[in-house]
């Protein structure tokens, strides 16, 4: 069973800092769009099935896919049934259907509220106002 979790930058951010520097480094090396520092006679990871096993896959842009020990809770059999059922049930729609369909996304779309500029602007400069309060009480 593989997972994928988003974290806030900011909250991965706050917690690299706290690392000593030999492991900030080796975080450096061990992120997927990260370049690897030269360090004296260290040579680079590789993904070996422990590393695996411990710390995951890089898939990139961040996401690390992580196995989770144990028996999966839907097994491969399961699903594949699952995506049989989900290809027969599926039907086709005709073009007037399409068209009524696309026709009431669009009144939905239409019918959202907009942000202002002035809006917008006063979102990003309390996010600036927030980050540095915080770097202040850090």
């Amino acid at each position: 069973m593989s997972t994928t979790t988003v974290f806030n930058f900011d909250y991965v951010f706050n917690l690299a800092v706290q690392l000593p520097p030999e492991e900030q480094a080796r975080l450096l090396r061990e992120l997927p769009n990260g370049i690897p520092p030269k360090l004296q006679g260290e040579e680079p990871s590789v993904l070996t099935d422990e590393y695996i096993e411990q710390h995951g896959v890089p898939m990139g842009d961040g996401f690390v896919m992580v196995t989770v020990p144990g028996k999966p809770l839907v097994s491969r059999e399961e699903i594949e049934e699952i995506k049989r059922i989900g290809e027969r049930r599926q039907r086709r729609r005709s073009p007037e259907e399409l068209e009524k369909s696309r026709q009431r996304l669009l009144e939905i779309l239409l019918n959202c509220p907009v942000m202002t500029d002035e809006e917008l602007q006063g979102i990003v400069d309390a996010r600036k106002e927030i980050n540095e309060c915080r770097l202040a009480y850090l």
